[in-house]
């Protein structure tokens, strides 16, 4: 029985996850303990064990006169990690929707949403150089019409390399089997300029972080999304939401306690397209605001 071309991709980006994820395990079982240089990627002390946030988009217009206003939520939690001698473990479940209040005669759905486990899997090699493989199953999809159809894993293969305590570069692809753009790359450095100043020069986002005193920062950013699509229902002939912004924003973050961290963005929302997969041709969406506060847990 022949394969269709879905059938086909999905099947060679499963064999890629697991001989890059068998090829990390052999290699670092192969080489033993070895001292490990700083990284800034991996080593950096800023991660959150949880996290909830929502945030407004206000009204744009569409070409063709409808105004779109979104509602936008999300959060996550780490599930697991594990330090082991083959390498570092990390599960987190993670979940972001987004809610059309304002919709015009677009045909929206009334609420999308990506919800997903997202395992990551690093490999610490020789003099600074690491890999790092991921996956992240879960439903992208139209939150009122969910089934197996709307289920999707996206992963990753990056290569890191520490050229010294303070930079740390990446490169590497994010795939999306199933997905209009199957292939994403990310590319970039991390340079930690003093304890004050933090430079994430990275694509698809970039951004800095000055940090003027202890508990808290102050952040500046640009993230290009060219990859938020969601799958709609059965019936619908237009088969995919696919939505592409780039995000520009200042950021405040503020330790209320020695565990939890409040988090602040405001910016502006440019280069919009709101496109289906199917039919419906790709329409511009004027530039609008937005806002986000959230609050999280630290390490």
């Amino acid at each position: 029985m022949r394969m269709n071309q879905a059938e086909w991709i999905n099947l060679n980006c499963m064999r890629i996850i697991l001989i890059g994820l068998l090829a990390c395990i052999f290699t670092v079982s192969a080489l033993g303990k070895q001292p490990q240089p700083f990284c800034q990627i991996l080593d950096q002390q800023d991660d959150l064990i949880w996290h909830v946030r929502g945030g407004y988009a206000e009204g744009g217009k569409v070409a063709g006169g409808a105004n779109l206003r979104m509602l936008e939520s999300g959060g996550g939690a780490g599930l697991f990690y594990s330090r082991t001698a083959v390498g570092e473990f990390d599960l987190r479940f993670k979940a972001d929707a987004t809610t059309f209040v304002e919709r015009g005669d677009l045909r929206m759905p009334d609420q999308v949403a990506a919800v997903r486990l997202d395992l990551d899997y690093v490999a610490r090699l020789q003099d600074g150089y690491a890999l790092r493989v991921g996956i992240a199953p879960g439903f992208y999809s139209q939150i009122t019409h969910v089934n197996m159809d709307h289920f999707y894993y996206p992963f990753l293969l990056h290569g890191l390399y520490a050229f010294n305590p303070e930079v740390t570069g990446v490169f590497g692809f994010n795939v999306y089997p199933g997905f209009d753009r199957v292939l994403e790359p990310r590319v970039g450095v991390r340079w930690g300029i003093s304890d004050f100043l933090l430079l994430d020069l990275f694509y698809p986002a970039t951004e800095v972080v000055f940090r003027p005193t202890v508990g808290w920062a102050l952040r500046a950013g640009v993230d290009f999304k060219r990859k938020t699509q969601y799958r709609l229902k059965r019936s619908d002939d237009r088969h995919s939401l696919i939505m592409k912004e780039t995000r520009m924003y200042l950021g405040l973050d503020h330790m209320i306690s020695p565990q939890m961290r409040f988090m602040f963005r405001i910016g502006r929302i440019v280069d919009r397209d709101l496109d289906f997969r199917r039919g419906t041709p790709a329409r511009g969406i004027d530039d609008s605001g937005y806002i986000q506060i959230g609050i999280g847990g630290v390490i």
